[in-house]
């Protein structure tokens, strides 16, 4: 007597999920640096002359976000200095579990008016303010932001079952 039977099993298949996992995960991390970006570069921090909004322009450049940088009219054009004190990295490695952006800026105006009104800093010496900003803070855009980034975050979904199950077929007999 012979006897024969066809099987069909799933198997996992770890490599193709882990980079379904990996596109998905940069994919996703690229829209939530523009999510953050608008919220926080676009929305709330001012152009007058662009250097507090040319700040991101190194984040932006990495994931192809492309920010409003024309000073008002009566304004100097100082897109340079803004970019000159923004830093911003966009760092993916699957190997790692790694997905981060950075942004850090060194522009002082900026870092004051995130938390304060930088036109109340009086120079002791010539009792006259060190900054005479048209647009003061406090802006808050790191809170704002990360509240945007959090919102977005929460609804991203990871690749589907289709990404790491595979049906094969076993002959026995």
């Amino acid at each position: 007597m012979h006897i024969s039977a066809t099987f069909r099993a799933l198997r996992v298949d770890f490599a193709r999920f882990g980079q379904a996992l990996h596109e998905r995960l940069s994919e996703a991390l690229a829209q939530a640096a523009i999510v953050w970006l608008q919220a926080t570069a676009t929305e709330i921090v001012p152009v007058w002359s662009a250097a507090s909004r040319a700040t991101f322009s190194p984040l932006a450049s990495h994931v192809g976000y492309v920010l409003a940088l024309s000073p008002v009219a009566d304004a100097p054009n100082r897109i340079d200095l803004g970019i000159a004190n923004g830093t911003g990295t966009f760092e993916t490695d699957a190997s790692q579990g790694l997905y981060r952006f950075t942004y850090s800026t060194t522009l002082p105006h900026l870092i004051i008016n995130e938390y304060y009104n930088a036109n109340t800093f009086i120079n002791p010496n010539t009792g006259t303010p060190y900054f005479r900003l048209r647009n003061p803070g406090p802006y808050h855009f790191q809170e704002k932001g990360q509240r945007a980034f959090r919102e977005f975050a929460s609804e991203v979904e990871l690749p589907g079952w289709e990404s790491i199950l595979d049906t094969v077929t076993l002959r026995v007999g």
